[in-house]
């Protein structure tokens, strides 16, 4: 199948199914083949969310089903089991709820799937995930030159419960997707916890002078002045600083005593109580503020919102628009 241009689909499709090839041509262009094995009705169902070059989706079955397919070449993807029986083999390995499974694009694959399962996974475009990598100073795990297979989970890790929020969030919202700014904060939100994934336990940059620290500290501040009424990432003061995110992790943890992410959601909080406090009409719709700023999850943002200001964004809202 040719491959799609990063960017070209923003989209969102729900799928129940209830025929094993149903099931498998859900998930296009992968070239899917799905074998029923086990006695009894079909039931599945799929769900995908498609923006800028990124490909969020989940699927569930009811039946031993033998998968085949290819993902698309420049692509790789990452899937967690979220709920699974036994039995699982993916390339002929046993899995279980402590894997991950790796999928490089144009490689053919094999999954024989429990009794049961349901799995959230996510594909991204090699290019773009290889451009972020270079912003942050980091080298993109092996999916150009590795098979496929499975990665064990490390306590650390936290791609099921990522990709989860991200996919509730936006299928009960799926018109945040318009947001330019809540994409990209998306995108390197996935990013970066795929690059977690493959990245040492044990990172380097200990060795940094106390005065490189205070000094990329410093330079991170003056971006942020410059920029304060601009949804920042990670990878934007990687790339204005020159450093690393390892680097930039390591010099606010001792300088700030937190992370640039923290730091850099606080920042995110205070622009979105900016805009909220400019509004005239009680009826604004937070939400389209909370998605302008990043925040794809709106439960979380209120609770983040009121955890920082002693109040809900609801409620700074009524009070600006009352005087």
């Amino acid at each position: 199948m040719p491959r799609r241009p990063a960017g070209e689909v923003v989209s969102v499709r729900v799928s129940d199914t209830h025929d094993a090839d149903e099931q498998a041509a859900c998930l296009t262009d992968w070239g899917q083949c799905y074998e029923q094995m086990s006695n009894g009705a079909f039931d599945g169902h799929f769900e995908s969310f498609c923006f800028d070059g990124v490909e969020l989706f989940r699927e569930e079955t009811n039946q031993v089903v033998q998968q085949y397919g290819q993902p698309q070449a420049g692509t790789m993807t990452m899937a967690a089991l979220l709920d699974a029986g036994e039995g699982g083999r993916f390339c002929g390995v046993p899995v279980s709820m402590e894997h991950y499974f790796f999928l490089r694009g144009g490689k053919e694959f094999h999954f024989r799937t429990p009794q049961r399962v349901t799995l959230a996974a996510v594909t991204v475009d090699m290019e773009r995930f290889g451009a972020y990598c270079q912003r942050v100073g980091e080298v993109p795990p092996p999916g150009a030159c590795v098979d496929n297979g499975l990665i064990r989970k490390r306590p650390q890790d936290e791609l099921g419960s990522v990709l989860g929020s991200v996919m509730q969030s936006v299928r009960h919202s799926p018109d945040m997707l318009r947001h330019a700014t809540l994409r990209r904060c998306l995108e390197e939100g996935v990013f970066s916890t795929l690059l977690n994934l493959c990245a040492p336990t044990e990172p380097s940059g200990k060795d940094l002078t106390a005065s490189t620290r205070q000094y990329v500290v410093n330079k991170a501040r003056d971006y942020m002045r410059e920029h304060v009424e601009d949804p920042i990432t990670v990878s934007d003061l990687c790339a204005h600083i020159r450093v690393s995110r390892r680097t930039l992790q390591y010099s606010f943890q001792d300088v700030l005593g937190t992370n640039p992410a923290r730091y850099l959601r606080n920042m995110r909080l205070n622009g979105a109580r900016r805009e909220i406090r400019r509004q005239t009409d009680e009826r604004s719709p937070v939400a389209d503020i909370a998605a302008h700023w990043g925040f794809w999850h709106p439960s979380r943002f209120a609770a983040e919102y009121r955890s920082l200001f002693g109040e809900l964004p609801s409620q700074t809202l009524k009070s600006v628009t009352r005087h």
